[in-house]
Parts: C-alpha cells; structure tokens; sequence
C-alpha cells in the first residue's frame, strides 16, 4: 500500500509567493500523491483565492481561512481539525521553495530512524545557510520552512490535546522541544533513540533580505525585535516544560507569561540585549497588569 503524506502550509499575505510554493511542493514530491492544505491565517490579500483557482486543477489541494493571524494557533488547528490519517505530515511555511525530492528524502529519513518523531530539511540559500545548518545539526533544531513529522507522533499530541500557545513565536523551536523529550516533561530523560533527524538531501529557498531594497529595512528591524521577543519566550516555556508535561500549556502566552517565573532583566545576550531588555519588559508589563487585575497565579 502506498505511504501517503499530507502536506500543511502555512500562509499569511503571501499572495505573491504562493502558487510557486505549491508549484514547488508539487515538483519535491517526486510523482507520489500529496494531499494539500494551506492555511490562510490573517490574510488580507489574494492568498486564499489564489489557492482555490489552483486547485480547480488539483483536487487533492484546499485551502482553509482563519480569521487570526497566528502560525502557532493555524498549527493546532491543522494538528486537531484538519489533518488526515497519514504516514507523514509535512509542515512548510507559504514563502519557501520546497527543493525538488526534498519529500520523499523527509521519508527516507524518518525510515531509517524508527524512534525519531521529527525529520528537519535544511537551508539551500541565505547568507548564513552554512552556520544556521551547524546550528539545526548541532542542537537538534527544525526551521519552519520545511519539516515532516510522523503519523504516529501527530496522533499522540492529538491523544494528549497537546497544543502550541497562541501567541508564540517560531513554532519550529517547541516543536523540536516537543519531538526531542519524547513529549515528556524535560526533567524525564525520554527512553533511548534518536529523536530528531536531517535529510540532508532535502533542502528549502527563500528570498533573502537585500540592503539594495529599502522595504526590506523595515522586515530586517521587525525580524530583531521577533527574535528578541521570541528568545524570551523559549526562556519561560523550557522553564515551564522543565516541571511539567506538555499538554499543561497554557492556550495563550500571554497566560504563561503569568503563570511561569519571569526571566531575567540581567541577561547579555551580545548587541541585541536591549531588545531583549525591551522584550523582558513586555513579559513583567503582562504581569503587572494582571497582578492589579488580581489576576496574576502565583
């Protein structure tokens, strides 16, 4: 019987990049049947129509609106609502290019290791493709542009209502979290094997950011401050995971900003701690609006 995968992108405003996305994705599949799915969260382009004039010639591609904004939230909903019985799940974010036979590569890999619940591509450009790929080998770490998960790992975080904080940013890093503990509490050392693998063969493009176009300033700041904002995040929620298991999490961030201790103002991270002083401040701001509420857990 033949293996079959289905394919979850992730897509917000991105009409001018999607029908190659899908083309690509097409063209990695390497002839096998793909089911499609693209998540149209927040959009207010042509995204979503886009998509449906595509798939009147592919009827195994659909794509699905969501109101908010959020990857993390469109994860879940893929996850518990919308995600068939399939051998792989291949998670791609709507602004890459999936690499021709990058699909089956995710396969292979996760096949050769029966106890890894993440198979991870890696990056084909990019000014720092080579570090960032030592850095996803080196740490176990998946990129959201382009990752597989098994069948059988995706119906454990549905078994165990397991769900991403809305809110969170870069679902990649938790997700590899979550495959690497086995989904147990990061205090349990999980039982023997390799959890998260790379196919090497299997690779992902983007566009790069250009000092040649000024628009691109702007993504390059807003890029620092996510970044900043979301190492702070990946403080409170491994301090969190460190105590208690996964499905514990709470549904918004912003109600584990209240919950887990906050992190440090006194931490240098380089020539971005001001962003991260800045981001830390939003954490304890959360905080203290909630403690004059009377809603702050102790």
């Amino acid at each position: 019987m033949a293996a079959t995968w289905s394919v979850a992108v992730f897509a917000h405003n991105e009409a001018k990049r999607i029908a190659a996305t899908l083309n690509s994705i097409a063209a990695a599949a390497d002839g096998a049947a793909l089911d499609v799915v693209v998540l149209a969260n927040g959009c207010r382009d042509r995204t979503a129509a886009i998509v449906r004039e595509m798939a009147l010639a592919s009827p195994r591609l659909r794509v699905v609106e969501i109101a908010l904004g959020d990857k993390a939230n469109a994860w879940n909903y893929y996850v518990h609502t919308l995600a068939i019985a399939a051998d792989m799940h291949v998670f791609v974010d709507g602004d890459v290019q999936v690499e021709p036979g990058a699909l089956p590569a995710l396969a292979a890999a996760l096949a050769e290791v029966p106890s890894a619940n993440a198979a991870g591509a890696l990056p084909s450009t990019g000014r720092d493709r080579e570090a960032w790929s030592a850095r996803m080998l080196s740490n176990g770490t998946l990129a959201g542009g382009l990752y597989a998960l098994p069948g059988q790992f995706v119906e454990r975080i549905r078994q165990r209502a397991i769900r991403l904080p809305q809110g969170l940013i870069g679902e990649d890093w938790l997700v590899s979290v979550l495959a690497k503990s086995d989904l147990q509490p990061l205090a349990i050392d999980p039982a023997a094997g390799q959890r998260v693998v790379f196919a090497r063969q299997a690779g992902f493009a983007f566009r790069s950011l250009s000092p040649w176009r000024p628009a691109d300033y702007r993504v390059y700041l807003r890029r620092l401050w996510r970044y900043a904002l979301r190492g702070v995040q990946f403080e409170i929620v491994l301090g969190w995971l460190w105590h208690y298991p996964p499905e514990a999490l709470p549904p918004e961030i912003e109600q584990l900003y209240m919950r887990a201790r906050p992190p440090s103002r006194l931490k240098w991270v380089g020539w971005t701690s001001p962003l991260r002083l800045w981001a830390v401040q939003r954490v304890r701001g959360v905080r203290a609006k909630a403690a004059a509420k009377g809603e702050l857990v102790a």
